[in-house]
Order: structure tokens, then C-alpha cells, then sequence
């Protein structure tokens, strides 16, 4: 859905901050009113019920990672003193109470989105129960479901018998369980914490007469199962309530010389579960005295992101609900095309050798990239393959791809980024096993992360060289590529190669600062071409000639080019911004930024390709991009 951005009170004036001058947007409120967006995706009728569901699912792992990132730093830089200010001159204190409160208030909206939808869903002959509204054939299959794939899994952790309050992973999901015990006539409440398994699915598709489809969260499952599981204490009552912790994610790498990189970042990873609390969430029915008693073992009193929420946490599950065979209610199926230069029975490297290719994602097939590398793995002209990675699919075909080239005796070459926040795991994997197969494998370079998406191929043909290079905006990952928004420009231009081949070398070899004149690389020149780009702009416009500037991208924070923009609108350049996540840049205030027009894309697709365009006085230069306009992507990565 393509809408224009409504500000409200998101708009603030810093021109008296220490960070100087002008008008910016906090970044934090930006960042939740763009999770407003994907909430309000989930309360329209304009969607099919199923999607709208997994809508729901996308806000609350979207918020999940929010706190995990963006909380968890403000609340490190708040410890500097009560004066700590961020990037854009914002107090952080304020911040962080502000985001407290917007969040109460879009954990109530999401709320009553969530109801809207499963009360659509009951209108569709899908229903959700509870285990109280199990009928006996139900509450049978259930017992057996629990009996068989859950009950092993399960600890319960009593609270107040000699042991420590377990360690709350974050991301688990756990029920807060109440115990009413009659001991010699007196009534108390024992306490005790259990985990849900993770591994298994949320959803259970319980059993029905046909005319409806019924579902159940597995936690209700074992609610039905508590008097059972306590039996020892031969409790009157037993009640259970959904708590859930989030996490620090950020990962606290130690100074031992003596460790690699790999195992340097394996044990931050570990050290990732027990970071600090940044947000706890509990459901409103929770009897007061048992939020008090996990308030005081969590040590959370004066923590102002103890977040009330509804029965049912963890709700970035629902971005799993099954289909339930329910095509009706999602999404009309759209397959990628296979793009037609690249098919046919001849050589697809042979093809790229003849011209240039586009691919443009989820519409074209990623699996051509795929094929692209296992032809380069068999063919006999292939040298070597380079290649930077980020992401990666679990089950990845691209790296099975490299292993094989490998084992065909082609100089395969990787780097990949092991701080990928939250894959980390899965790239030292990856790393391993590269480097079984026989791959030469680099972690980057010392400072920097590296982003790019590149692969290059090199070819002997007749005592001649030939490369061929992918430049993109996306990772090399098959399952992204169904649902993000991407672009893969496939080329042998000799210069752009060059300069691809160039940048591996720098990869490998960082002492030398390279030069590009085809490529725009972070960190080394992407601030100072783009804004020259639209220094010329403004000269377009004061001699009278067209000028503009288009930008699609998934956040604009920095303040150096935001400040750019809005000294372009005052020249008279027209600038029109899609911008899908943060935007810090306040658009349509007289005498600043008149001229500039910010739109967000939210829907089914993530919008994930960064585009620059710019008018040149009706030579436009079009440039993809990797790298959003914040700080880190301009002066931090590749």
C-alpha cells in the first residue's frame, strides 16, 4: 500500500541541540510509526484475513527486534548521565519514555486488531479456542498431542525451593503458573515457570465435524494439562499466565588476543541469551501478587518497559499460521517468471557475456542466480569464484553451489560478514563448512561490516579473460527473494568488473585505500558523490533548467544528507522520497523542505531495493544501492 507519511507530533525542532540545525524526526518514533504501518496492514479489510493474521505476526517480531536493538542502545547511552543526547540531538531519557508510552499504545491497538481478525476468521469457519472450549473428541486428541510430542520437553521450575529464578531466554515464551495449595486448612499460592517449547509449532489443527477448522495455541494445550503435570502438590487450583522477556541483543566480544574472530564471535553469541532485560511483557489478567513476585525476582520495579499485554505472547508466530488449505483467505499465488535471456539450453554465462541482465525480485526467479553458480561450478572455463555474503537461507543452494565448485578445483573465494546481527550462528556454520569443502574464506575487514552483495566469476575463452559480475541490493537468499523487493544487475562490462574484482582485492589486501569511477563504495565515496549529485542538481535548478532527485530507500537518518535535501528543496529541486522504515527528514515545511514529498511502500512484498535517481537536465543518472542513508551505511560498511 503506498501511502503518505502523517507525522503528527513525531516532529521535532533541534536547532538549538548540540548536533546543530534544522528539523529532524526522532528516529525511534519514526522507526514505531512505520510499525504503525504494518499494523494498520493488519487491520485492513483491503487484505485477506490469513494475511492480515500474519501481518500481526510481521509487527510483533518487527517490535521484538525494536527492543532488542534500538532499546537496549538507548538504554546503554542513558547510563552515560542524564544529559546523553542521540546522533540527531534528542534526549535519550525523554526517548525512552516516550517509546514506553507509544508502545502501550500500539500493544492496545494490536490487540484489538488481533481480535478483529480471528473474529473474521470465526466468520470464515475458522476458529480459535482455549482449552476451556474443547469438546471431549478435541480435549482426547489433545491429551494424546501432549502425551506424545510435548510433555518430554517440558521443565517446570518452582519458585521459592532453594533454587535460583531461572535465566528467561529471550525470545521464549513462558507461562507464569500459580499453584493454590490447601495446607492444614490455609490457603497459599506456590509458583512455578515453564517454558514452551520452541521447536514445536504454535498451531494445533484439532479435530472437528467438518463444518469449521479449529485451532488452538499450543500453550493452551498445556494449560489443559497443568493439574496433571503438578499432581504431587494435589493443588485446587491451577492458573497460568503468558510472560515474555526481551534481550540485549547487542554481543559483548571480549579482547583475548589469543581467540579467532569465529570463536570470539561464537561466544558473544552465546552471551547474547543473558544480556541485559529491555523489555517484559505479561498478560493484564495476571493476579497482581504474581506480577509482583516476577517484578521482584526479574528485579524489573523500576523498569519502564514492563509492557501490559493479552493472553497470548510471542506473536511473531503468527506469521506462521497455517493455511489451513484456505487459498480463499490469502494472498492469489503469483509465480516468478524465469527471465528469458537466461533460458534455453545454452550457457547462461554465455548469455550475461552478450549483455547486461536486470532481475528484479520477487517477480523473476532467484533460483537463476543459483543456476548461474552451478554452471560456473562445472564449467571448465571458470577459474574462480569470488563472492561476499550476509544472509543466508538455512538450507542455502547458493552455498552448495560454492562447495561444489570447490570440490571441482575452482578457486572459490568467499567473504562473509559473521556480525550479520542475529545470523551470526548460521555464517560461522557456513564459514565451516566453506572451508571443509576447500573454500578460501575471509571475515571482512577489521572495522567494518561488510553489506554488499557482489559475486564475481572469472573466465579463461580462448587465451582471454572474461568476468562476469553480479551487483544487488539483496542477499543471497532463496527464501527472501519470495518476498523481498530486490534488484540483481548481471553484467561483463569490463570496467565494472574491474572495479568488482577490485574490491574483493581490498577485501583481502585493506592496507590500500582503492579508487572507482563506475562503482559508488562506502565507506569511501558514497557521501561525497551523492551529494556532489545533488550539489548539481541545485545548479540545475537556480540556471532554470529541470532538476530532480528520486530516492527509494529503507531508512534515511543521516544528518549530514538530510540537511542536503533540504538545501536542494530550497534551490527549487524537486525530491520525491520512498522511504519504507525510518525517515527522519520532516517534508512540506515552508522555507526548508516545500519541495520535498515523502511516500512509504508497505504491503505484501518488503520493499527492499535502494534506488537513486537523478534528472542531469534530462540525462538522468539511475544508480542501485545496497546502503540505506544512515551514518553506518555511509562511513561504516562496504
Amino acid at each position: 500500500m503506498l501511502t503518505e507519511l502523517s507525522w503528527g507530533r513525531y516532529i521535532y525542532d533541534v536547532s538549538n541541540s548540540k548536533k546543530g540545525s534544522g528539523w529532524f524526526i526522532n528516529r525511534e518514533l519514526s522507526w514505531l510509526a512505520f510499525n504503525h504501518r504494518v499494523l494498520q496492514e493488519a487491520s485492513s479489510p483491503v487484505n485477506p484475513v490469513i494475511e492480515r493474521i500474519r501481518f500481526l505476526g510481521i509487527f510483533s517480531n518487527n517490535l521484538d527486534e525494536f527492543f532488542r536493538v534500538r532499546v537496549a542502545n538507548l538504554q546503554r547511552v542513558a547510563l552515560v548521565g542524564n544529559k546523553a543526547t542521540t546522533t540527531l540531538g534528542f534526549d535519550v531519557k525523554e526517548t525512552l519514555a516516550e517509546v514506553s508510552d507509544r508502545v502501550v499504545d500500539l500493544q492496545a491497538e494490536y490487540n484489538v486488531a488481533f481480535e478483529r481478525a480471528v473474529a473474521d476468521l470465526a466468520k470464515n469457519n475458522i476458529r480459535f479456542v482455549n482449552e476451556l472450549e474443547l469438546d471431549e473428541d478435541q480435549r482426547a486428541f489433545s491429551a494424546n498431542y501432549f502425551k506424545m510430542k510435548i510433555r518430554t520437553h517440558l521443565v517446570p521450575i518452582m519458585i521459592g525451593q532453594g533454587g535460583s529464578f531461572p535465566d528467561l531466554l529471550d525470545g521464549s515464551l513462558y507461562l507464569s503458573v500459580g499453584l493454590v495449595l490447601n495446607k492444614k486448612g490455609k490457603h497459599k499460592t506456590e509458583y512455578a515457570i515453564l517454558e514452551v517449547p520452541r521447536h514445536l509449532p504454535r498451531f494445533l489443527v484439532l479435530p472437528s465435524d467438518g463444518s469449521e477448522q479449529v485451532v488452538a495455541f499450543i500453550e493452551d494445550i498445556i494449560r489443559l494439562e497443568l493439574p496433571r503435570i503438578f499432581g504431587l502438590f494435589q493443588p485446587e487450583e491451577v492458573v497460568a499466565f503468558a510472560i515474555k522477556v526481551t534481550r540485549d541483543a547487542e554481543i559483548d566480544m571480549d579482547d583475548d588476543l589469543s581467540r579467532s574472530l569465529m570463536e570470539k564471535m561464537r561466544r558473544g553469541v552465546a552471551r547474547r541469551k543473558q544480556g541485559d532485560f529491555v523489555r517484559f511483557l505479561y498478560d493484564t489478567e495476571m493476579p497482581k501478587g504474581m506480577l509482583k513476585m516476577l517484578k521482584r525476582n526479574l528485579s524489573l520495579e523500576e523498569s519502564e518497559n514492563v509492557i501490559p499485554g493479552s493472553r497470548y505472547h510471542n506473536k511473531k508466530d503468527l506469521m506462521d499460521f497455517p493455511n489451513l488449505g484456505r487459498k480463499d483467505l490469502m494472498f492469489a499465488r503469483l509465480d516468478p517468471l524465469a527471465h528469458p535471456h537466461l533460458l534455453g539450453k545454452s550457457s547462461l554465462l554465455d548469455q550475461i557475456g552478450k549483455r547486461d541482465i536486470l532481475l528484479h525480485y520477487p517477480y523473476h526467479q532467484f533460483g537463476q542466480i543459483v543456476d548461474i553458480l552451478r554452471e560456473a561450478a562445472i564449467d571448465p572455463t571458470v577459474q574462480s569464484i569470488k563472492i561476499n555474503l550476509y544472509r543466508l537461507a538455512q538450507n542455502s543452494q547458493i552455498i552448495n553451489a560454492l562447495m561444489n565448485a570447490s570440490r571441482n578445483g575452482k578457486a572459490v573465494h568467499v567473504v562473509i560478514e559473521l556480525s550479520a546481527r542475529f545470523d551470526e550462528k548460521h555464517n560461522i556454520k557456513v564459514s565451516n563448512n566453506l572451508q571443509q569443502a576447500g573454500a578460501t574464506v575471509e571475515f571482512g575487514v577489521r572495522g567494518l561490516k561488510v553489506h554488499s552483495k557482489l559475486f564475481l566469476i572469472t573466465r579463461q575463452i580462448n587465451r582471454k579473460i572474461q568476468r562476469i559480475a553480479h551487483v544487488g541490493t539483496g542477499n543471497f537468499h532463496e527464501e527472501k527473494a519470495k518476498v523481498f523487493c530486490d534488484f540483481a544487475f548481471l553484467t561483463s562490462n569490463a570496467q565494472i568488473t574491474s572495479e568488482v574484482d577490485r574490491l574483493f582485492q581490498f577485501f583481502s589486501n585493506n592496507y590500500e585505500r582503492p579508487v572507482f569511477r563506475s562503482l559508488i563504495v562506502s565507506p569511501f565515496g558514497t557521501r561525497r558523490t551523492f551529494s556532489k549529485l545533488i550539489q548539481r542538481e541545485m545548479e540545475h535548478a537556480r540556471a532554470g533548467k529541470p532538476a530532480r532527485v528520486l530516492l527509494k530507500l529503507n531508512n534515511l537518518v543521516d544528518a549530514d544528507m538530510i540537511r542536503k535535501l533540504y538545501a536542494a528543496s530550497g534551490a527549487g529541486v524537486r525530491i520525491d522520497l520512498i522511504v519504507r522504515g525510518i525517515c527522519s527528514l520532516v517534508p512540506g515545511v515552508k522555507g526548508m523542505s516545500e519541495n520535498i514529498q515523502v511516500r512509504s511502500v508497505i504491503g505484501r512484498y518488503l520493499d527492499h531495493a535502494r534506488i537513486a535517481v537523478f534528472a542531469n537536465d534530462g540525462n538522468p543518472d539511475y544508480y542501485l544501492s545496497s546502503a540505506d542513508w544512515m551514518t553506518r551505511n555511509l562511513d561504516r560498511r562496504v
